[in-house]
């Protein structure tokens, strides 16, 4: 007769830890649709919309009369900007009003012209304006903006003038 021993507790292998992890990441996010009014879209990446939208008017407001000082407190610096394949980093709000028609150029104004919010794509990094000639997004001060805080602020975070045209 064989002896009974207690049995050792289930230990889980990498496929079911695997699985496991799959499951928790489908419970936990949400698969965010483009058809989704932009509403949704926001809430369901960053818990909220209507300061992503009222940030959107205001830095479309901001460019569309020109109001360079009000743009260059809408962004977080350093601000990426994309000219081709070549990436600048502008530094500081002296420099980008330096170079403020090299960074907001005709493309990217036009971009922003012609973007209805209902029309603004979204996903984890941030909203996108035009084919992105515009990426904005929360941001912690002086932190990584990946790094969880309390109070985010939206900012300008890419620019891509010569991203293609409208």
């Amino acid at each position: 007769m064989r002896e009974l021993r207690p049995r050792a507790p289930w230990r889980a292998g990498p496929s079911a830890v695997f699985l496991a992890g799959l499951l928790l990441l489908g419970l936990l996010s949400r698969a965010v649709s483009a058809d989704e009014p932009i509403e949704q879209r926001l809430d369901a990446l960053f818990g909220e919309h209507e300061r992503y939208l009222a940030f959107f008017q205001e830095l479309k407001d901001a460019l569309i009369r020109d109001d360079r000082k009000k743009v260059a407190a809408l962004v977080h610096y350093p601000l990426n900007v994309f000219a081709g394949r070549r990436r600048m980093a502008v530094r500081s709000p002296a420099e980008l009003l330096k170079r403020y028609h090299e960074v907001f150029n005709e493309n990217v104004v036009r971009a922003i012209k012609t973007q209805e919010p209902d029309t603004l794509f979204a996903n984890w990094q941030g909203v996108m304006v035009g084919d992105g000639q515009i990426w904005f997004a929360g941001v912690c001060g002086g932190k990584d903006r990946g790094a969880p805080c309390a109070d985010r602020t939206i900012k300008v975070i890419t620019v891509n003038p010569k991203a293609p045209g409208s």
